[in-house]
């Protein structure tokens, strides 16, 4: 989690690199300094945020929904007067800013000739508050990957590979599957921030798509951190990204439902583990492991859970890792029914779990390999609502349940 200081401390760079672009060329040191000062805050903020928003409400700046306090030093004043004269009231800042499009921001804002909608920008929105969805919400902007980031529109492709294999088109489907999967490997060795940025890819028109990419991420991060060779790790995070395949079959009514679901929607969502199980043992994906994982993958490991089981032996240790993966990101991600929960919360409701519902190796690998690095990345907490449809219950004991 960003400290506020740290966030505020944007709007004294933001004022400092405008005031340097009125007076000195861009090709100067006093100008450049505070250019690149302002550019590295930037990208660290938004590659844990996704999005930073400014705004500005009567003469108060908004940063990232937190009130900007400190307005009798000079600086945050001339900024704010600059941008009323120019008749902006919001910037929104995604990740994957250039140091070269920041600095065409600040020249564009320093001249103050052109009207903010007569430009187009690839990471940097603004304009007034009500072109932004039409209200005084700071967070209206979803967050999106930058087109350079290596799993730019993975989501779209995987949609594809959900919808292919419902249809029972596997071979192709299975092969696109798997260049995810290796894209996303090689995008956790690229970028210490993945995990931050996949759960902020808050796709309210297909959850399961974003799901599945999340939760194959998160195994795919425990599976490298315990050493198991590449080629197991690959199988593995295919398995994980195609845990909730089964959920293609459920009508999206039930499954984006707001409010309390019936006991007739809910066994419908407690049959998806087998109708994908069935559904993938009938497909070609290199080894049963993707069938196995789907089936086993709401199968606690104190073998509560669903579905029922007579067997007694362990489950796949690749099923115990979706698991847990499956709990977290339903806690951290947008629902029709709750926002999404802050590290610690998420963290608290699933600690009562290790030795019952989580098997206990695996879930402190996962503590230590995946929740430190995340709660570095996590953005502004959220509140906690009791949760009230299939994903996540919130109970005092045991803490969670994911449909």
């Amino acid at each position: 989690m960003i400290e506020q200081d740290y966030l505020f401390r944007v709007i004294l760079n933001l004022a400092q690199s405008l005031q340097a672009a009125q007076i000195y060329p861009d090709h100067h040191k006093r100008f450049q300094v505070p250019l690149s000062r302002l550019h590295a805050r930037i990208l660290r903020m938004t590659a844990v945020l996704g999005t930073l928003h400014i705004g500005i409400i009567g003469d108060q700046f908004i940063v990232d929904d937190t009130p900007y306090l400190d307005m009798d030093k000079a600086f945050p004043k001339k900024l704010l007067r600059e941008l009323h004269d120019r008749g902006i009231e919001k910037i929104s800042i995604r990740d994957g800013l250039t140091y070269g499009e920041l600095k065409q921001f600040i020249l564009f804002l320093a001249a103050g000739k052109e009207q903010p909608q007569e430009r187009k920008w690839e990471c940097i929105s603004y304009g007034t508050i009500q072109t932004f969805e039409g209200s005084a919400e700071l967070s209206g902007l979803a967050y999106t990957l930058p087109r350079n980031h290596i799993l730019y529109g993975a989501t779209n492709v995987l949609k594809d590979v959900l919808s292919s294999l419902i249809k029972g088109k596997g071979g192709t489907s299975v092969q696109y599957g798997r260049d995810i999967v290796a894209n996303v490997m090689k995008g956790l060795h690229q970028d210490d921030f993945l995990i931050s940025r996949l759960l902020r890819l808050q796709s309210h028109d297909d959850y399961t798509v974003t799901h599945s990419l999340n939760v194959c991420a998160m195994v795919l991060a425990q599976a490298m951190r315990m050493g198991i060779p590449d080629n197991t790790v690959h199988e593995i995070g295919l398995a994980a990204m195609l845990h909730d395949v089964g959920k293609e079959m459920i009508p999206q009514e039930i499954l984006q439902k707001p409010g309390k679901i019936s006991a007739e929607e809910f066994q419908r969502i407690t049959e998806h583990p087998m109708n994908g199980a069935t559904l993938l043992r009938k497909i070609d994906c290199g080894s049963e492991l993707p069938m196995i994982v789907c089936f086993e993958h709401h199968i606690k490991y104190n073998f509560t859970g669903y579905p029922k089981v007579s067997y007694e032996g362990p489950l796949n240790i690749a099923s115990n890792m979706t698991q847990i993966a499956d709990v977290y990101d339903a806690l951290r991600t947008n629902r029709p029914y709750r926002r999404s929960l802050d590290v610690e919360t998420a963290f608290g409701i699933m600690k009562d779990g290790r030795g019952t519902e989580f098997e206990p190796t695996l879930f402190d690998n996962f503590m230590e390999s995946l929740v430190l690095a995340e709660s570095e990345g996590d953005g502004p907490e959220n509140s906690l609502d009791p949760a009230q449809n299939d994903d996540v219950s919130v109970t005092s004991s045991p803490p969670t349940a994911v449909l």
